[in-house]
């Protein structure tokens, strides 16, 4: 168990959100990169994203596709062979995305739950630093925390779970 992981019942009875809301005028649009390593077995988080306004209108009118949400947890298995990608980076070929089964924002507050057939139900809880955002938002990534929160992947629970931001390509 890594600092901040929760095993066991207590981990596994939490209650998930449902429906999909987001409320406010926000760009949460990008990429969110765990600052530590979150893994559960041969998963390990890679990212969160998010979608732009128009991709959560879209999500909550029903216009739904089968390979992106507006937002998403992405996980790789790390036994998978790796390949090189179109910018030269390695990453594993096998990757899950855990689409929204219910989500609420406000472009402060985050919560999400999903569930896949290898990871079972997946939800998170967070705050966001908005301060922190605008400003990695103008520079196109930051290393500082930008999303914080509780990360509850089947049974096991990622307390204090950070983000740094990542605009994308």
């Amino acid at each position: 168990v890594k600092a901040g992981q929760v095993e066991g019942p207590v981990a596994a009875a939490h209650e998930a959100v449902t429906g999909f809301t987001h409320t406010g005028a926000f760009d949460l649009a990008g990429f969110y990169m765990p600052q530590a390593e979150v893994r559960v077995g041969s998963w390990r988080l890679e990212q969160l994203g998010v979608g732009s306004a128009s991709d959560f209108a879209q999500w909550e009118q029903g216009d739904r596709m089968s390979t992106f949400g507006p937002i998403l947890l992405e996980f790789a298995d790390t036994t998978s062979p790796m390949q090189t990608g179109e910018t030269g980076a390695e990453s594993h070929t096998v990757k899950v995305r855990v689409l929204p089964t219910g989500y609420a924002t406000d472009g402060k507050t985050m919560k999400f739950a999903g569930t896949d057939p290898k990871l079972g139900q997946v939800t998170f809880e967070g705050d966001f630093d908005v301060a922190a955002l605008s400003d990695a938002k103008a520079q196109g990534a930051s290393e500082q925390t930008v999303l914080n929160g509780t990360l509850r992947v089947g049974d096991t629970q990622f307390a204090n779970t950070r983000f740094s931001f990542y605009a994308g390509d």
